[in-house]
């Protein structure tokens, strides 16, 4: 086994620092079967080399920073499916009176941030970050129309946002929990679930996770995180790197796998 890396305890207060604001957005249009190919999974090969012909979707690449969402240019949401993310993170919080509630969403997820559930003044306002440089494919109206005859690539795409529905379950239940160390501890193995990368030091998590994210995430006060994640890494269940990457050791709660379960 390597030795483990240098394991910073401390808050570091300059690690929630605020990124700098969204430099210039870049569009172009791309084959999005080229860039997600499991999107084509349910098709033969010669369906799915038909349909990449036409899946084409204009692609938008957003800086890390504040990201007005809601002001994406569709030219007629109607018909539309959504905002495919490609790479990057992108955090959703959401805020009422002085709590917040953080999602974070990521490669091969669908968003549809102009959708509305009633016009009611007491539904929270969603605020969107980009957390990490992200590309998003636009499937507005015009790709719709020209993907019908390949109903595969529609019903993919459903599945992702199903799978997203999911996760946030899974995320809400863990917020229940009272305790604020298992809390915290699940919900870095449920991140690790989606983004977790094998290393030899255990699950690297290549997510810019400060405590301000992760107490937003659990739903606790940021200094109570800072204590838990604290006595989480003396019991060797998690570290910090010097590059800021959090490290799982030992395997995954059994309740994680129970959440799971409940959710098939």
């Amino acid at each position: 086994m390597q030795p483990h890396l240098a394991i910073s305890n401390e808050y570091d207060p300059s690690s929630d620092c605020d990124v700098e604001e969204h430099e210039p957005q870049q569009r172009r249009a791309v084959a999005i079967l080229d860039l997600d190919p499991d999107l084509a999974q349910d098709m033969s090969p010669e369906r799915a080399a038909e349909a990449r012909t036409q899946a084409i979707a204009t692609v938008e690449t957003l800086a890390a920073g504040d990201w007005p969402a809601t002001a994406i240019d569709l030219r007629d949401p109607r018909g539309a499916l959504g905002l495919l993310v490609l790479d990057g993170i992108i955090a959703r919080e959401l805020k009422l009176g002085g709590a917040s509630f953080t999602e974070l969403i990521g490669e091969g997820e669908i968003l549809r941030p102009w959708e509305r559930r009633g016009h009611h003044s007491a539904v929270p306002r969603a605020d969107w970050r980009v957390l990490d440089t992200a590309r998003i494919a636009i499937l507005d109206r015009r790709f719709v129309t020209r993907t019908a005859p390949w109903p595969e690539l529609t019903t993919a795409i459903f599945g992702r946002a199903m799978n997203r529905s999911r996760s946030l379950a899974v995320q809400l239940a863990i917020r229940g929990i009272q305790r604020v160390e298992p809390r915290l501890l699940l919900e870095l193995w449920h991140l690790a679930e989606r983004w977790g990368r094998v290393s030899p030091d255990g699950i690297v998590l290549p997510l810019p996770l400060t405590h301000r994210l992760l107490a937003s995430l659990v739903g606790a006060r940021r200094p109570t995180v800072t204590t838990a994640l604290k006595e989480l890494t003396r019991q060797g269940l998690v570290f910090r790197r010097d590059d800021g990457t959090w490290v799982l050791r030992e395997s995954a709660p059994p309740e994680l796998g129970e959440l799971y379960a409940m959710l098939n």
